[in-house]
């Protein structure tokens, strides 16, 4: 079989064509782009319902609370401190419409073992919030990601 190189550009530009119009598309019709459309289902409520548990626990009284939002695939924080040897609740909020996004962690960057055996959050869509709960390390520099788009939702996580 003999492919000509115009065959070879005909159906490079086929799949091209296509990510263009699914991304021109998702621009006028995502969730970002701030059009209405009439007779669609609202979204779910972004947080739990007050008194219902979060995945990973409740915050416990008193303890620390750290934050983070996924929005746009990224993390809004770079940078997460806590205490040493002390129970946090890491709260993730997922701002992406229908991404799965989570918060996990590590000891290094190559994720290959968990900070603690509880440190990595379960994965769910956006818009949603889920809490984290565990109990940090030795004072150190340590890793966070979301596992799902570890290349650019990262971050460090001090223990001081």
């Amino acid at each position: 079989m003999n492919i000509k190189p115009w065959q070879i550009f005909v159906f490079s530009l086929v799949p091209l064509a296509l990510v263009f119009a699914g991304v021109i598309g998702g621009s006028f019709w995502g969730a970002d782009s701030g059009k209405e459309v009439f007779g669609a289902a609202p979204p779910p409520a972004a947080t739990q319902p007050a008194g219902t548990p979060s995945a990973g626990g409740s915050p416990e009284p008193g303890g620390t609370v750290l934050t983070i939002t996924a929005r746009n695939l990224l993390f809004d924080k770079r940078t997460l401190t806590a205490p040493a040897n002390t129970r946090i609740t890491v709260r993730l909020t997922n701002e992406d419409s229908g991404v799965l996004h989570n918060i996990a962690f590590y000891r290094n960057r190559q994720a290959t073992q968990r900070l603690t055996p509880d440190s990595v959050g379960e994965l769910f869509a956006g818009p949603a919030t889920r809490d984290l709960t565990f109990t940090t390390p030795a004072r150190g520099s340590y890793f966070f990601r979301c596992d799902v788009h570890p290349d650019t939702m990262t971050g460090t996580f001090t223990v001081q």
